[in-house]
């Protein structure tokens, strides 16, 4: 074998690890691609995830700020309607003179202690029926009263109110939730 049969064979030769060389070097630059694109497919995909776990913690915010401000606006509304409702019950006080009032004046009277009083303060339309059953008192008009008495005893020590002002006072906060009922059954009507 002469030198350049030696030579083209060393070429040859050459020329074949040479393309080995770059065929393994494009495999392995292929697959690092191929990795790559993986990877970054998984970081897209863990980016995509957190953001959307965001949007959902932001939603969840937002959306509990939102409920608390509708219940906000709806208990202002409730109070709202509540005061209003307070201002039209006394209001209607003075409408339960007309029918059986001296009955019911007497039965508020009824339920004061027995004992001696000094002063009974009544609506002025009620002078003549606390004068009667109270006939030792000193009867006081007062037109802050709708209807009922307010009677003290003869050193202050005690008085006891009995008017349809506090009376509605005192059930207010049964009264109110039993009217609310009626009053949203009546708007879906």
């Amino acid at each position: 074998m002469g030198t350049e049969e030696l030579l083209a064979a060393l070429r040859l030769e050459g020329e074949r690890e040479a393309r080995e060389i770059r065929d393994r070097g494009e495999a392995s630059a292929q697959r690092l691609r191929e990795e790559a694109q993986e990877r970054l497919a998984l970081v897209r995909q863990a980016h995509r995830r957190e953001l959307e776990a965001q949007v959902r913690s932001e939603l969840q915010r937002c959306d509990a700020a939102a409920r608390r401000a509708a219940r906000l606006i709806l208990l202002k509304g409730y109070d709202g309607l509540a005061r209003r409702l307070w201002d039209i019950s006394v209001e209607l006080l003075p409408a339960l003179r007309d029918e059986g009032y001296p009955e019911l004046f007497k039965r508020l009277a009824a339920e004061l202690p027995q004992r001696e009083w000094r002063m009974v303060r009544v609506n002025p339309q009620d002078a003549d029926l606390a004068a009667g059953l109270f006939p030792d008192a000193d009867i006081v008009a007062d037109r802050e009263i709708s209807g009922g008495l307010v009677a003290v005893s003869p050193g202050e020590e005690l008085q006891v109110i009995n008017t349809l002002e506090k009376r509605l006072e005192r059930g207010w906060p049964e009264l109110l939730p039993m009217i609310l009922k009626e009053v949203e059954v009546d708007a879906d009507a």
